[in-house]
């Protein structure tokens, strides 16, 4: 597939207000008496209560220390497994329905061989489907055992010149499914002058569930490949240039989504499931 190509923490500081001072003076402002005199010398010699002995946060080095060499571990990893060849494994993406509903198959084109060197694929789809009413739909599909086969469409889009005027997340509802899949829908300006624009829905397919983000999805692929099992993860993008409201043009590509998933639960089990 050719792609279309911080989160501030705030620290609250805390502290407990001083004890106001005793003046020795009565509410009227007049010296105490020699009653109160001997009222609050008895008070000054009370007992004081102990303040509670300050947390031993020695108990917390050992779960800290994991944490940071877990997660130095998985830095490392993200930053060496995105050089992992392609996998050899069986590729299953010719089987994705060539008639989809009302949609069929007009144009099958092949991934720039720049992008194509940069992420390695396992497999790839890239395809454009046309309805009865002459609109056209772009499907793409990646699969890939490793981490650097897949790049933040958000910095690819802007990279290749697409402004997003909208960027949420959706959930898609297959018909054959039991659950949802949460995706990302995005509207799309072009910045190359001649005022293009576009609707787009993506998600990650990965052993460990469906994801909208490509930072977790890295990192599920990255935890399926650390167990030893054969893992592979799957970027799925619909894409529509818009022809009318970006409201209906949404609703008419999120449809062609549902359809095409509900149609690979049959023949793409491997991807939707």
């Amino acid at each position: 597939m050719e792609e279309m190509k911080p989160t501030q923490t705030t620290e609250t500081a805390t502290g407990s207000l001083p004890e106001s001072p005793h003046d020795g003076m009565s509410s009227d402002g007049v010296s105490p008496s020699p009653l109160g005199a001997v009222q609050e010398e008895a008070h000054e010699t009370a007992p004081v209560a102990k303040p509670a002995p300050p947390m031993d946060w020695r108990r917390f080095g050992l779960p800290v220390s994991l944490l940071l060499l877990f997660t130095v571990g998985l830095v490392i990893a993200l930053q060496v497994m995105p050089r992992a060849q392609a996998s050899k494994n069986e590729k299953t993406l010719h089987k994705v329905p060539t008639t989809i509903g009302d949609w069929n198959l007009y144009h099958e084109y092949e991934m720039d061989e720049r992008a194509r060197n940069e992420l390695l694929p396992d497999e790839y789809l890239a395809r454009i489907y046309v309805s009865p009413e002459g609109r056209q739909a772009d499907l793409s599909i990646i699969g890939g055992s490793h981490t650097g086969a897949f790049h933040n469409p958000q910095v690819c889009f802007r990279v290749q010149n697409w402004e997003f005027v909208d960027n949420r997340e959706i959930v898609l509802n297959p018909e054959v499914l039991n659950h949802p899949i949460k995706a990302r829908a995005v509207q799309l300006l072009s910045l190359d002058g001649r005022k293009r624009e576009a609707v787009g829905i993506y998600f990650y397919s990965t052993p460990m569930g469906y994801r909208s983000d490509t930072s977790s999805a890295r990192i599920l692929l990255l935890l399926g490949r650390l167990s030893g099992l054969p893992s592979r993860a799957y970027f799925v993008r619909f894409l529509m240039p818009t022809q009318g409201t970006s409201e209906r043009d949404m609703e008419i590509l999120k449809q062609f989504a549902e359809q095409t998933l509900s149609a690979m639960a049959k023949t793409n089990p491997e991807v939707v499931r």
